[in-house]
């Protein structure tokens, strides 16, 4: 005998109560990352308006313990309370970073250059050109090597770049080419460090004014120009460095090494530079 629309629902009832459609349905969703801090050492703050302090600054508001090396220990000793300060002037002694020894992610951000005026490459010296590489290129593989030294368990190097290591910038001679060069050394120590678990990765920062940036010929009219000439029409702020810098210290960008990590608003894609 046919069932009645009534033995019907109850029969359908009885199905969806059998499959519980009824009930929550699980969230599925891609869960974030648990937040994850260490130990990082930030070498080469040279003022309060640095981005290496502004590193300093965004990774300590995330967690981490930071140690802050500066050739002006005495300039910086009120921040002591946030950040341990050292003492590092590169070439001449590494003694006051010796008992730093349970440092997880390492930042460098000196970049150095005795040409202040606007010679070009023809008119800089062999000296100020020699001397330029050394500040801003050779010291990355001195400082990481006496890093490592002391701090076994370094597992994401950083450094700081800027697009004038890879397109003609004005007034941006020499440091330029230490820039470049600085890359391509980040890449093969990427390569001598890998089979340790060690990561290393460069981040190309836009140009932001700070106290050393102030002395390149022209930075300011520059500057200007760039900014607006990003695909954001407008500079990146410190924040967004830091965000990126803290980004590949962290497990995050564990499958990354040897990047280039542009934070210029996309001017490095922009054929009016």
């Amino acid at each position: 005998m046919a069932m009645g629309w009534q033995g019907q629902v109850l029969k359908y009832s009885a199905f969806l109560d059998k499959r519980n459609f009824f009930a929550p349905v699980p969230d599925n969703s891609p869960r974030p990352l648990p937040h994850q801090s260490g130990k990082a050492m930030i070498v080469g703050v040279s003022s309060r308006r640095s981005i290496g302090f502004g590193i300093a600054e965004h990774l300590a508001d995330c967690g981490w313990e930071t140690v802050v090396t500066t050739r002006r220990k005495d300039k910086f000793m009120h921040m002591s309370q946030r950040h341990d300060v050292r003492e590092l002037d590169y070439s001449r002694s590494f003694d006051d970073i010796d008992d730093v020894n349970d440092v997880t992610g390492l930042v460098f951000c000196i970049a150095k250059s005795s040409v202040t005026a606007p010679k070009g490459l023809l008119g800089t010296s062999r000296d100020e050109f020699l001397q330029t590489m050394s500040d801003s290129c050779y010291s990355y593989i001195s400082v990481v090597n006496e890093a490592l030294k002391r701090n076994p368990n370094i597992k994401s190097i950083v450094g700081l770049s800027y697009l004038g290591g890879e397109r003609v910038i004005p007034g941006y001679d020499a440091i330029g080419v230490a820039k470049a060069a600085l890359e391509q050394t980040n890449r093969i120590l990427a390569s001598e460090l890998g089979e340790r678990g060690i990561r290393a990765n460069i981040v190309s920062a836009g140009s932001l004014r700070t106290p050393s940036s102030r002395v390149l010929p022209d930075f300011s009219k520059v500057h200007s120009i760039l900014s607006r000439r990003s695909f954001l029409r407008r500079p990146v702020t410190t924040e967004e460095i830091a965000s990126s810098v803290e980004f590949l210290l962290s497990d995050a960008s564990g499958g990354m090494t040897g990047e280039v990590l542009h934070v210029n608003g996309g001017l490095n894609h922009s054929l009016m530079l």
